[in-house]
């Protein structure tokens, strides 16, 4: 566990924490980036000592950010975040009371799509006037309505758990799992997402994602680079995704690495996705295989070329139909097997 969640009670031995989430007009002229940077020096210099977790997405034009943390301490930064000239027009998007979901001091993300900030303003208003109407949505579930375009497949119908699936894939090794969203985004003409996630010290981290309509459902596959896996952001979203699937390496080094990252961002999880290991030979699973079983977590097995998109997804999506099972839930154990041409 890190110090800052020993610290400020990530386990939720702290108790509840006050939770809000406001999204704003950005008037930056210049790099967001680099401003960004700027913002998270201040809060994690001012904020950190105080108990206050913080996201925060540049899109489209606009700010959205989420903050956890005592109630005192919280209404003193909302004070000095309304009074800051680097954005205007804040509406309060969400107010909660409940365990803190951000494991750590600040996360970051710029999301870079083809949409117009008057799309994400439209998508701001709809969701604050179904708030103001009594509808009550998480943390997560209002980052995800506004983060995603409204042109993208089941854009509205996120909360829907029958209508939408949400996958993970990461490497040990290489940019496999980014050459498997570009090609999804191809198969289906559709957009892929690019964004860049940091946290409180670290570089930042490329994922990408693309949604699209199948089998009678949304997918919506997620490019993370591995060790993207530990920030605070990523960590919060890990229970929307039915599965996290692991292109495994040649290199069984590379291989208990990446294991370690996943089983690092599982902890604490009651209900963790269940993995699928893909490799190009069925000994390559022996390792995380071994560790996941160590772990109580679901581990399934498929063999095809993970440099190969077009195999990988074939050998894969059948043990995805079975999300309902296995999507945050323990009643998926053992390990199954996919051949290629079975």
């Amino acid at each position: 566990m890190d110090r800052w969640d020993e610290m400020h009670g990530v386990t939720s031995a702290e108790g509840p924490v006050a939770r809000i989430m406001y999204a704003s007009q950005a008037s930056i002229r210049h790099s967001v980036y680099q401003e960004m940077e700027k913002i998270r020096a201040s809060a994690v210099k001012h904020n950190e000592p105080a108990g206050i977790a913080t996201a925060l997405l540049h899109q489209s034009g606009w700010f959205v950010q989420w903050k956890e943390g005592p109630a005192p301490a919280l209404q003193k930064v909302m004070e000095r975040v309304a009074g800051d000239v680097r954005h205007f027009d804040l509406r309060i998007v969400h107010r909660s009371r409940g365990p803190r979901l951000l494991t750590g001091p600040w996360s970051m993300a710029i999301v870079q799509c083809n949409e117009a900030p008057s799309d994400m303003e439209m998508r701001v208003q709809q969701l604050k006037q179904q708030v103001d109407d009594g509808q009550q949505f998480s943390p997560a579930a209002v980052w995800r309505r506004l983060s995603t375009p409204m042109r993208h497949p089941g854009a509205m119908r996120q909360q829907d758990p029958d209508a939408f699936q949400r996958v993970l894939v990461c490497g040990a090794n290489g940019m496999g799992s980014f050459d498997l969203v570009r090609w999804l985004g191809q198969q289906h003409d559709m957009e892929v997402v690019h964004r860049r996630f940091a946290g409180a010290v670290e570089l930042d981290v490329g994922t990408d994602y693309v949604d699209f309509e199948q089998e009678g459902r949304v997918w919506r596959v997620i490019a993370m680079a591995r060790h993207g896996l530990h920030l605070p952001l990523t960590r919060a979203f890990i229970p929307d995704y039915s599965h996290l699937m692991l292109l495994l390496s040649i290199d069984p080094e590379r291989n208990a690495q990446l294991m370690e990252r996943v089983l690092r961002a599982y902890e604490y999880l009651n209900h963790p996705p269940a993995l699928i290991g893909v490799a190009s030979r069925a000994d390559m699973h022996a390792l995380p295989a071994a560790l996941a079983r160590r772990h109580g977590l679901p581990y399934l097995t498929a063999v095809a070329d993970s440099r190969d998109p077009q195999a990988t997804w074939g050998v894969v999506q059948p043990l995805l139909m079975h999300w309902q099972q296995a999507a945050n839930s323990s009643m998926l154990s053992g390990s199954g097997q996919m051949l290629v041409g079975q």
